[in-house]
């Protein structure tokens, strides 16, 4: 119930499957065939406050400039946030499975990503290995697309 009108709201139901065709601007392109074709992870440079950026993007989201200069990362870095999805989503992995943001190091923002090699088996196992700010390792799929899902993270040993 609506408290400031009295009625109930007004609520419709929909499904949604659309497709979408994807382009990629030229520093994403560039960031992914570079995973893709020589298994490299690239950031970006703002030339105003000097963050790099992973992944690169054509514009810094706090100086509002072109970016420019590349860097390589290094294939570590830091474990800033996770969740555990127990819920199936289309399109994603069979549950459960960790969701995780990445700073590699040598970057000042993150990359969000699949965290795998984490114990399951239940909650309280899962949340004994994650902690935030713990290192990881950022690894390659054997076969590459050029997509962001061609790395994929693992709490360093």
């Amino acid at each position: 119930m609506n408290p400031k009108t009295g009625s109930d709201p007004w609520i419709v139901e929909q499904h949604w499957d659309l497709t979408y065709t994807h382009t990629a601007d030229p520093v994403t392109a560039t960031f992914l065939r570079t995973l893709r074709d020589e298994g490299r992870v690239l950031g970006i440079r703002c030339p105003v406050c000097e963050r790099v950026l992973a992944p690169p993007r054509p514009i810094c989201d706090r100086d509002f400039c072109e970016t420019e200069g590349w860097v390589d990362l290094a294939m570590t870095g830091t474990l800033e946030l996770f969740t555990i999805m127990y819920l199936a989503i289309d399109g994603l992995p069979d549950p459960p499975y960790v969701l995780a943001y990445v700073k590699p190091d040598g970057a000042d923002t993150a990359i969000g990503g699949f965290l795998e090699g984490v114990d399951l088996s239940s909650t309280e196992s899962a949340l004994a290995q994650l902690e935030i700010g713990a290192p990881v390792t950022i690894e390659l799929r054997e076969e590459r697309q050029g997509r962001i899902t061609d790395l994929y993270f693992r709490l360093a040993s």
